[in-house]
C-alpha cells in the first residue's frame, strides 16, 4: 500500500506555511537590516496589507497587495512567495509553483521557505528527483524545518528509497511530535519493508493523535492488513514447528 502522496503533499504545502515570514530568520542581521532600509515604504505597506489578508484567509483578497509590493520593489521575493501561499489556498496550483519559483530566483536561493513549498508541489507532481534536489537546497538554509524533513520524506518515498525516507520521517518527527502524517508515512515505509509490528506500533501513534482525522479510516485498514500479516506469519511458524 502507498501513501497518498498527492492529498498529503498538496495539503500540507498550503496548510502549514507560516503567515509571518521575515528574512532575518535566514540572513545576517546587519545584511536585513540594509535590505530592509533598501525597501520603499510603500512596497512595505502593500506587503502588510496582503499577509494581513492572508492572516484571515482571505487569499484572494491578499494577492493585489502583494502585487502592488513587487510594482513597487522588484527584489521583493517574500511578496512572491507569500502570493504562492495563497495561490495554494485557492488551489491555484500552477501559479503557486511559478511564485515560489520566482520567489527563489530573486533570492537567489538563499530563501528557504519558497524551496520547501516547491518540493511540496513536485512531491505531488510526483517529479520526485527534483523535489529532493530543491527541498535538500531549503534545508541547506533551514535544517530545523519539520516540513523540509517530512517532504524530502516524501519524494524518498516516491522514488522507493526506504531507508533514507524513515530517516527524514524521523527527523520530522525530532521536530514535531506530534505530527500525525509522519505517523502514517512512516507506518507506509515499514508496510513497504513487511515490518508489521512496526506498521502497527506506527499507526497506533497516529489514530492517538488524529483519531477523526481524514485518514483515519484508511490508517485503520492498514492496521487490519498489518495484523492478518502478523497472524498468518504466526500460523505459518506454528504448522513449520509442527511438521
Amino acid at each position: 500500500m502507498r501513501t497518498r502522496l498527492r492529498t498529503i503533499g498538496l495539503l500540507l504545502a498550503w496548510m502549514c506555511m507560516p503567515f509571518h515570514l521575515s528574512a532575518q530568520s535566514q540572513h545576517p542581521t546587519y545584511a536585513v537590516s540594509v535590505r530592509e532600509l533598501s525597501i520603499p515604504p510603500r512596497a512595505q505597506h502593500a506587503f502588510e496589507q496582503g499577509m494581513e489578508r492572508l492572516a484571515s484567509r482571505d487569499a484572494a483578497g491578499s494577492l493585489p497587495h502583494f502585487q502592488r509590493a513587487i510594482l513597487e520593489y522588484a527584489g521583493y521575493y517574500e511578496a512572491y512567495d507569500r502570493m504562492g501561499a495563497a495561490d495554494l489556498m485557492l488551489w491555484h496550483v500552477q501559479e503557486a509553483e511559478q511564485a515560489f519559483r520566482k520567489a527563489i530566483e530573486v533570492s537567489g536561493g538563499q530563501y528557504a521557505h519558497p524551496l520547501i513549498a516547491l518540493g511540496a508541489i513536485l512531491d505531488d507532481q510526483e517529479k520526485f528527483a527534483e523535489a529532493e534536489s530543491v527541498i535538500r537546497k531549503g534545508l541547506d538554509l533551514d535544517h530545523d524545518s519539520w516540513k523540509g524533513h517530512f517532504y524530502l520524506a516524501l519524494a524518498l518515498f516516491g522514488s522507493n528509497r526506504m531507508e533514507d525516507a524513515a530517516k527524514s520521517v524521523l527527523e520530522a518527527l525530532q521536530r514535531k511530535t506530534d505530527f500525525p502524517n509522519a505517523h502514517l508515512l512512516l507506518a507506509n515505509i515499514h508496510c513497504r519493508e513487511k515490518d508489521y509490528h512496526s506498521v502497527i506500533r506506527d499507526l497506533d501513534e497516529y489514530l492517538k493523535l488524529a483519531p477523526d482525522g481524514p485518514d483515519s479510516s484508511r490508517a485503520k485498514a492498514l492496521r487490519a492488513f498489518a495484523q492478518n500479516m502478523i497472524s498468518a506469519s504466526q500460523g505459518n511458524t506454528d504448522i513449520a514447528q509442527s511438521q
